[in-house]
């Protein structure tokens, strides 16, 4: 019986340090850091664009959604 604890107990230590290591891998891998940047880079430049272009795209969204509720009434469809 005291075999077996000794076992257990060994797996057990095994298993902490193999987590142990992997919490240091974890913390010192930089690898989501970059794309998380490369993803802040992004938006921003998305926001820095509908800024400078947001009447035209006012416009063009305002003429989709026009030409889709023309498209929906010459279909018949009925107002609740």
């Amino acid at each position: 019986m005291e075999k077996m604890f000794e076992l257990i107990d060994l797996f057990f230590m095994t298993q902490a340090v193999k987590l142990q290591g992997a919490l240091k891998a974890f913390k010192e891998e930089e690898r989501g850091a970059s794309d998380m940047v490369a993803v802040m880079v992004l938006i921003v430049i998305i926001i820095a664009l509908a800024a400078l272009f947001n009447q035209q795209l006012k416009g063009a969204v305002e003429k989709v959604f026009a030409q889709l509720t023309s498209f929906v009434d010459s279909r018949g469809a009925t107002q609740p």
